[in-house]
């Protein structure tokens, strides 16, 4: 069993004013982001496995190919494996969680 304070992490920044903490289970992956304002810029992407999204704070946008659905505090969905996607800063810093049934997801590596 472990406990952590998720702030305190280590974090990677993916992209500019992109941060992600990456926690690695037996089983699970959790990505604590952060995206911290409305001139971050993240390119269309897709993950391998499904996995679901919890914005802890602020306003985003999640944009897929044919839909936009805005997300603010504990706003929760879940987004299918290989679904082209990114996100849009609303209103920032935004912060939320990712959670995915591997291990580790390769679009982090780098």
């Amino acid at each position: 069993m472990s406990s952590f304070q998720l702030d305190s992490l280590l974090h990677k920044e993916l992209y500019k004013d992109v941060l992600v903490r990456l926690i690695h289970g037996n089983e699970l992956t959790l990505n604590y982001f952060e995206l911290k304002n409305q001139d971050v810029h993240i390119p269309f992407h897709t993950h391998p496995v499904e996995h679901l999204v919890v914005v802890l704070e602020g306003k985003m946008e999640f944009i897929f190919e044919d839909k936009k659905i805005v997300m603010t505090s504990k706003d929760s969905m879940f987004v299918p494996a290989n679904v082209r996607h990114t996100a849009h800063v609303l209103d920032g810093p935004v912060k939320a969680l990712e959670i995915y049934p591997v291990t580790e997801d390769t679009y982090y590596k780098g």
